[in-house]
């Protein structure tokens, strides 16, 4: 099995993964903010064009909202990462922290998920997250629209919802939409901080754990965190010792 052939790592432009239709690479290009609406027709083109080029032609958007591209060669493979980059198409890296395709246009969003969400990522960056955590943990941001992310599974869950207070996020551990453990209902500083919470304690346990593999007493300690954090706001940087038993 070479390098191209392992599994457990997403198939990123850097290491891409064999398929049965040849190399297959996965990218989730960066927005570039809130408002810019994802890639330009004109980038898009472009992409899709290196795709015919490089591939075989096949350019698939996932139900993670990434685009993923089929039928390359190890050779082939390069030249695509160096096309993307000529066209000046950013793409994300670390911890993913994934939205819908339709993030920020579904007219029946109740929220935008891409402001948390980047502000998840920014907050996994400065927590030193990043190389400790293993490359298949996730976590979903959902802002509970026509194309929700109920079929995907993920680490942590955060989901928009609407309460008598505003709108509020469910804060859920290792599932789907619909067998996920619901902590808590928050408010976003919350949210960000609890699944930045989980996140440190899945790392702790090294980078094959996900958050299935936390305990019930660490479960417990999260909601409790969680329920004392609503009351009196606190940054993930001041957060309790709330890492595994020994």
């Amino acid at each position: 099995m070479n390098a191209y052939s392992r599994r457990g790592a997403c198939p990123a432009l850097s290491a891409p993964m064999q398929t049965g239709d040849g190399l297959l690479v996965r990218l989730n290009p960066v927005a570039g903010g809130p408002s810019s609406g994802g890639l330009s027709p004109k980038l898009l083109i472009g992409l899709a064009e290196s795709a015919l080029r490089h591939g075989n032609g096949i350019m698939e958007v996932t139900a993670r909202g990434s685009l993923q591209i089929r039928g390359l060669t190890t050779q082939s493979a390069t030249l695509l990462a160096k096309e993307v980059d000529a066209l000046g198409i950013v793409v994300r890296t670390g911890v993913p922290v994934e939205t819908g395709p339709l993030a920020g246009i579904d007219p029946q969003e109740i929220a935008d998920p891409r402001p948390l969400a980047d502000r998840i990522r920014e907050a996994v960056e400065d927590a030193g997250l990043t190389q400790r955590l293993g490359p298949k943990v996730s976590v979903v941001v959902d802002g509970g629209g026509q194309l929700t992310m109920d079929a995907v599974t993920a680490d942590m869950r955060l989901k928009a919802a609407s309460t008598e207070a505003g709108i509020r996020w469910r804060v859920s551990v290792a599932g789907d939409g619909r067998n996920a453990r619901l902590l808590a209902v928050a408010d976003e500083g919350v949210a960000r901080d609890i699944a930045v919470a989980a996140l440190r304690m899945i790392a702790e346990k090294g980078r094959d754990a996900h958050a299935r593999d936390l305990s019930e007493r660490q479960l417990v300690s999260l909601a409790g965190w969680l329920c004392l954090t609503s009351l009196r706001e606190a940054p993930p940087s001041v957060l309790p010792d709330i890492s595994p038993s020994r």
